[in-house]
């Protein structure tokens, strides 16, 4: 499972450094494969993607993509808000730690006549987001 997890995140050459020398970026690839080492039915992931380039970004998503096609119940934290858009079946948005919307991602953007999530954001809190924070 361990050399399978190495070969999806294309982390071959990572895997024989000491993690000291690894970037904010590979220790979050590296995180989330430990996560995923149990093969667990239910993952929970906080900011998975901040600090990876965009190849590790997407690669990290389509990864998560094939959990969901798995069964997998996946439960992310993001401030990416185009993240929380492509990957998830239902979004919450927590706001000063009060959930202020729940529903799927199409549901939320008619109710609040919004092309995107990061609008509805935008109009549920009145703030701008901030990216990575």
């Amino acid at each position: 499972r361990a050399d399978m997890l190495i070969q999806r995140a294309d982390f071959a050459e990572a895997a024989g450094r000491r993690v000291k020398g690894y970037s904010g970026g590979m220790l979050r690839q590296l995180n989330l494969m430990i996560a995923l080492i149990g093969d667990p039915e239910i993952v929970f992931l906080d900011e998975p993607t901040v600090g990876m380039d965009a190849r590790a970004r997407r690669r990290t998503w389509e990864y998560i993509g094939s959990l969901k096609e798995q069964g997998k119940t996946v439960i992310l934290t993001t401030h990416y808000i185009e993240e929380a858009q492509a990957l998830s079946d239902r979004v919450g948005i927590i706001d000063y730690g009060e959930l202020i919307a729940l529903g799927t991602p199409a549901a939320l953007m008619a109710q609040h006549e919004a092309e995107d999530l990061e609008t509805v954001f935008l109009r549920l809190t009145g703030r701008r987001i901030a990216e990575g924070s």
